[in-house]
């Protein structure tokens, strides 16, 4: 017999023959059997495939596993009102994010200020390994100076090939590790990697010491952009997880500031103490490590490993005030996200996505929204800001706070626009401010062209720099990683994230590297080219990405596949299925030899 749910208002517990109608509060749930059901505490929760889901008062059986079929509630259905995040649940959330996402932006902020502390160093090694006497002659003072110059790009350089190694890592760590333990892990190795490039690289005076370092930072940042996001979604109601996602942008502009301010000459910005303000990157891992014993594994991957009880526990702790029945139907909505996940096969290969139109559909979604994060141009502007703000009369011993000033009001931005992603939905946000991105770079084009004309609309340049960094701390900065998980679900995610993240640190190198050839030869148009990028996305965006704010999962996928295939829509009452999806996930399995 097949299971529903009905919502009334009443209290108690009655039955109806095999019928257990159990009430909690104001919402009654009428629960219907495959087998005898007696009030005892135990309920079987009916399912359509004839099997059911034990809850009882004390535990949610272990023994209703991967042998039966996930039940047919969803959360909407079964809850009066929606599970909220508990305080454990929120510093597990921010100890997570801030770890890694934190980092990264420390380590790129410090960097900026001190960079000519660090060609100095070079400059210091190249003498003192090639026995150059600096001042002989001019040759020498221009092989120092080349020598310097490499070694500085090569340190900025070697981070993102780390994190584009780290991407393609990530399988290995899924397959491996659990999630804490991974996290664990990759907050190790960035610690490893800040002390190489930091006070270990300094005192061995060595410059291989330092790029090694910072390519094990970007390693560490490699897997963490595609494991925070993951761990997010698999530990956060539904309906606040957009708002957590956006938290990594918010985290990132947060560091940047953060690293700047330790950068600047009245901090650690000085010839002897910049290696103190490089070090500064590991304090949110080294925090992290020390709160990991305290930190659980995310719900999601307990029952995939077949940890119910364990998963039922730990879902109790991350949520406040949820009753047994929403608890209960929060994990039947993981299960039937999970599909038929097992652990040996915790997720799709690329060769499934490739070879299956509705999943290549969705790939190519995910991979458009992690190329338009990098696409608009913002390593371009960022990188070449200082030079802009010159132009426009600022002194250069000024630049520095000019930049400070400019990326704090980002990161507040930034901050009060995180809050905007669940009233608005991360499409809407993304759309608006990469238009608005667009502008602004047709507005800098046209001040940096006339500027030689008339002077003072060099400060509209400067104008059209800060309107573009803030469109980008409210759009690209807070909307990539809740749309790339709206779009994906538990058994596409990893490959998505792979192969999306793998393409991120490619076009963050080619974005960073092409501006200097292209001002060569095009001078102030070079920034046509990010005017044209920005309104192709946000076109893109609007017409193909399917609005994910206040939908389910497999709504979104349901919108996904009916792109390729209108017949796959197959809705049903509250207007989900996904029937499609797992229909191609069962022909897979049953094609598996049994000991392969």
């Amino acid at each position: 017999m097949n299971g529903h749910a009905e919502l009334c208002q009443s209290n108690g517990v009655t039955k109806n023959g095999n019928h257990v109608n159990y009430t909690n509060g104001d919402c009654k749930i009428q629960l219907i059997p495959n087998g005898h059901c007696k009030d005892n505490g135990v309920h079987n929760v009916g399912n359509g495939n004839g099997n059911g889901v034990i809850v009882t008062s004390d535990t949610f059986d272990h023994k209703a596993k991967d042998t039966q079929a996930h039940s047919q509630f969803d959360a909407d259905d079964i809850a009066c009102n929606d599970p909220v995040n508990s305080w454990y649940c929120l510093i597990t959330l921010f100890a997570t994010t801030a770890s890694t996402m934190m980092s990264v932006g420390l380590s790129f902020g410090a960097l900026n200020p001190i960079m000519k502390f660090l060609g100095a160093f070079y400059g210091e090694i190249y003498v003192t390994r090639c026995n150059v006497t600096p001042g002989c002659n001019i040759s020498s003072e221009d092989e120092i100076e080349e020598f310097a110059k490499v070694g500085v790009a090569l340190t900025v350089s070697i981070t993102l090939l780390g994190g584009l190694v780290g991407a393609l890592s990530l399988g290995l760590f899924l397959h491996f590790l659990t999630r804490k333990k991974s996290m664990m892990v990759i907050n190790a190795i960035n610690i490893i990697g800040v002390m190489l490039s930091s006070f270990i690289g300094h005192a061995v005076i060595s410059y291989e010491v330092i790029i090694f370092g910072r390519s094990l930072m970007g390693f560490a940042s490699g897997v963490a952009m595609n494991m925070v996001p993951m761990i997010i979604s698999e530990s956060s109601t539904k309906c606040r997880a957009p708002f957590y996602l956006s938290l990594i942008g918010v985290n990132l502009s947060l560091g940047g500031v953060l690293g700047i301010t330790f950068g600047l000459p009245e901090v650690f910005g000085t010839e002897r103490f910049w290696p103190i303000a490089l070090s500064m990157a590991s304090i949110p891992s080294l925090v992290y490590l020390v709160l990991s014993p305290w930190l659980p594994e995310t719900p999601s991957y307990l029952i995939l490993i077949g940890k119910n009880r364990k998963a039922l526990d730990t879902l109790q702790r991350l949520r406040d005030g949820s009753s047994r029945s929403m608890l209960a139907a929060e994990i039947a909505s993981i299960r039937r996200e999970h599909g038929q996940q097992s652990k040996s096969s915790p997720s799709l290969p690329l060769r499934t996505h490739l070879c299956n139109r509705g999943y290549l559909w969705q790939l190519f979604l995910v991979v458009m929204v992690f190329l338009g994060s990098e696409f608009c141009g913002i390593n371009a502007i960022t990188m070449y800001s200082n030079e802009i703000f010159i132009r426009a009369g600022i002194p250069e011993a000024q630049v520095t706070y000019a930049s400070l000033i400019v990326y704090f009001v980002q990161f507040l931005v930034s901050l009060a626009g995180s809050a905007a992603v669940n009233k608005w939905g991360a499409k809407r946000l993304a759309v608006f401010w990469l238009t608005i991105m667009g502008l602004s770079m047709t507005l800098l084009t046209a001040s940096a062209h006339f500027s030689t004309i008339h002077q003072p609309l060099a400060y509209v340049s400067v104008a059209a720099v800060s309107i573009y960094v803030l469109s980008w701390a409210c759009g690209p900065n807070i909307t990539l990683f809740p749309l790339v998980t709206a779009l994906t679900t538990e058994s596409t995610r990893a490959t998505s994230f792979k192969v999306g993240g793998a393409l991120f640190w490619i076009s963050s190198w080619f974005v960073g590297f092409i501006p200097k050839f292209l001002m060569a030869g095009l001078n102030e148009y070079a920034y046509l080219l990010w005017t044209g990028f920005d309104l192709f996305f946000a076109v893109f965006y609007y017409f193909c990405i399917p609005e994910t704010c206040g939908k389910t999962p497999e709504q979104i996928q349901s919108e996904i596949h009916s792109v390729i295939n209108p017949r796959s829509q197959t809705a049903t009452s509250n207007g989900t299925a996904m029937q499609p999806l797992q229909s191609v996930k069962s022909r897979q399995n049953s094609k598996r030899r049994p000991f392969s």
